[in-house]
Order: structure tokens, then sequence, then C-alpha cells
């Protein structure tokens, strides 16, 4: 079970509909803060609750602070709807809250923009030796427009490892040839999503 940090032993209520849902957990905007949002599983199963907490303590541990393409963890929290993990609301710079790469896909994104982006995400991810998992697809990838035309996209799911063995992820080399592994899959995915191949086909 997911372990709750707060020493007050208080409990947040939500009283609100989530704004975002997954299969295993729902996102809430956090009560108190406008600034932060509280994931919360929706089921008796919280694999993934669990696999992230151990994955932001372990960045935590390795002093990574380079939060470019994730958003800030602060650890979790307990609920009237159970314990959440508690992370950074990720908004564009005009205040609304970002919207999924596979959104902006449906809705006519230019393709060749999308990789570029892709392409300096996945240079983060091997310079941070920070590992995704299989679960990784353009819905779980928000773009979020900066001012001006920047934009970068943020890695709000499928973080860590799913494998049972995981002391090999100590060595750097074995870190970036996995994540690079999965990155092939994740793009063949992507050139796959019909918005796209069907976009491609137009300039063939």
């Amino acid at each position: 079970m997911i372990k709750s940090n707060s020493s007050t032993g208080e409990r947040l209520t939500i009283d609100s509909e989530p704004f975002a849902r997954g299969k295993e957990r729902a996102c809430f905007l956090h009560p108190l803060d406008p600034g932060k949002i509280i994931k919360i599983s929706t089921g008796s199963e919280d694999t993934q609750s669990r696999r992230e907490i151990t994955f932001f303590e372990d960045l935590q541990k390795r002093g990574v602070s380079d939060f470019r393409h994730l958003p800030r963890y602060f650890g979790t929290v307990e609920t009237n709807l159970g314990r959440g993990l508690v992370l950074e609301l990720i908004c564009d710079a005009n205040g609304e809250i970002s919207r999924s790469l596979q959104w902006y896909l449906e809705n006519g994104i230019e393709i060749s923009q999308a990789e570029s982006l892709l392409g300096e995400l996945k240079q983060y991810l091997l310079d941070n030796l920070i590992i995704f998992n299989h679960d990784l697809f353009s819905g779980n990838l928000l773009l979020q427009k900066k001012a001006g035309d920047s934009a970068k996209l943020i890695v709000i799911d499928g973080l860590g490892d799913v494998v049972s063995i995981g002391w090999l992820n100590y060595f750097p080399f074995h870190v970036r040839s996995k994540i690079e592994r999965r990155w092939e899959r994740l793009m063949d995915r992507f050139y796959r999503n019909k918005y796209v191949a069907n976009r491609r086909e137009e300039h063939l």
C-alpha cells in the first residue's frame, strides 16, 4: 500500500470531480493549493502509484534537479478518497491546464513539430538516466505551451521501471540502452497512431 508522508495525521477532503482519469488512477485539483494535483488510485490496485513513488524517491536520492520534462513531486497525502501523490499542476503560459500530445495530434499539430519535441524529450531522458515503462504513449505526454511559440513535452505517467530485477539500472550504459529500446517502441506507436499515419499519407 502507499505510505503517506503526512506527519499531522490530517486528512484532506476532496469534493470535486477528477479533471483527468486513467485506467488505474484519477487526478484531482488540490483543494488547498491551485498549483498542485493529487493522483489517487480508483480501485484496489495501486501498482502505478507505488512505482511512481519509487521513481521520484530515486530521483531525489540521485540529486536530479532538472525537472524540465517532469512534474515536481511533493510526496503523498491522505484524503477522504484514499492516499494520493501530490504533483505539480502543468499549465500553459496562459494559465490553462496543458493538453496531451494526443489531443494536439487529433487537432492538427504539424508532425515535424511533434517529432522535434519528442527528440528533445528523448535527449533529456538519456541525459538524466530517466527510465519510463511500456505504458508511455502520446496520451501520457502533456504539451506545455510556453511564452511565445516555445513548447515542451512533460511526462505525467508511465514513469519508472517494471522489471523485477532492478540492480542493472545502477549502470548508466544499461539504462541508456533500455531507454533507447523503449523509445524505439514508443516511436513505432507514434507513427502507427492513426492521426499521424493519415497525415503522413497525405504528404506522400
